[in-house]
């Protein structure tokens, strides 16, 4: 309902329908006739017959034609939130204003909402940008802003895959990212991103869509946070750096390499292979005769600085137990301080 109040040259109400009447409490005759200041609130009464005398004079109003929110002050001294539009009306050389006024409590209370809803994400550790329907970015909070070095001017309209930096390895790195994005129920999986300092980082993304009464999807959630990968793959390099490399006997190398393959991967069995003509020979082992569970498979060819093979990584995981990037990750990391080891002459004495 819209209510309506009519006032004349002298500031006087000489119209006040029904739903104004609901809105401000007062009855018709209680208020035909009177100034226009018993409807304004208390706090906007000073300065309100200097204003309506300026306007009158000729000076612009600043909401004249405008439509704008307003904390009505009701008869029994309670306040509620309104949308008023103003129209000034000259006839006969007197001129009239004409407030058209809804009540406008709920959605100023949703405003509310949603304000101290961003505040509250804001302030949270982890990660979090919304996303339209179209998976374009329309927030994003601090800890985004922190973590990846994208404020949301520079974020909004674009679309995370667009957006963030996405290494070539792992290959399927991309794709799964955009699948991500595209479900339309809630789902989580592992990425490796790079940061805008080009730092290399694991992250765990959650996507939560978000649907109104009608089932209509309205937005999406996307939270992330650090992935314990970040820590495995830093433990991983540590223990395989040149100079601890270096130290170690050739044999003792491989069982390294090998035993902490299957330290970061959950369920897994590791074989190292040294090529002699060709040919694969044993080389170490992280536990011997060990059987994975619905075991899949991953090799990938250790080779010289040249290009040529000298070993062969293999790996065996339990299905499920680690995403193939992951997998992928660790592989890379290792074969290269296998290839290390061949290099550097460290070769069995005999296969």
């Amino acid at each position: 309902m819209m209510g309506a109040v009519l006032i004349n040259e002298n500031d006087e109400v000489m119209f006040f329908n029904p739903a104004a009447e609901k809105l401000w409490g007062y009855k018709r005759e209680e208020v035909i006739g009177n100034n226009i200041d018993m409807l304004i609130p208390r706090d906007l009464r000073p300065a309100h017959p200097e204003y309506i005398r300026h306007n009158r004079e000729g000076g612009k109003a600043r909401v004249e034609g405008m439509s704008r929110e307003l904390q009505l002050e009701k008869k029994d001294g309670s306040k509620i939130w309104t949308r008023f539009a103003l129209s000034k009306v000259s006839a006969e050389g007197k001129v009239y204003y004409l407030a058209l006024v809804r009540d406008a409590s709920v959605e100023m209370a949703q405003k509310e909402q949603t304000r101290q809803l961003i505040i509250a994400v804001d302030h949270l550790d982890r990660p979090v940008i919304v996303l339209d329907p179209e998976r374009h970015i329309v927030q994003c909070n601090r800890a985004f802003t922190e973590m990846f070095g994208y404020c949301i001017s520079e974020a909004s309209g674009m679309q995370p895959d667009s957006l963030l930096n996405i290494p070539e390895f792992p290959a399927d790195n991309r794709i799964r990212l955009q699948q991500l994005l595209w479900k339309t129920a809630r789902n989580q999986d592992e990425f490796l991103l790079l940061t805008r300092t080009g730092e290399k980082i694991w992250i765990k993304a959650s996507i939560s869509p978000v649907y109104d009464v009608l089932a209509h999807l309205q937005n999406l959630v996307m939270t992330s946070r650090i992935s314990p990968k970040n820590g495995k793959s830093a433990s991983l390099k540590a223990i395989f750096s040149p100079p601890c490399a270096a130290a170690r006997h050739f044999h003792e190398m491989g069982e390294i390499i090998c035993r902490n393959i299957e330290s970061v991967l959950n369920e897994s069995h590791v074989s190292l292979f040294a090529l002699r003509n060709g040919m694969p020979i044993h080389w170490a082992s992280s536990s011997h005769g060990t059987e994975v569970q619905n075991a899949q498979s991953w090799s990938a060819t250790i080779r010289q600085r040249d290009g040529a093979p000298a070993g062969i990584l293999q790996i065996k995981t339990s299905s499920g137990a680690e995403t193939s990037a992951f997998i992928e990750r660790v592989a890379d990391i290792s074969q290269h301080m296998a290839a290390l080891a061949l290099e550097q002459g460290k070769k069995p004495s005999a296969y």
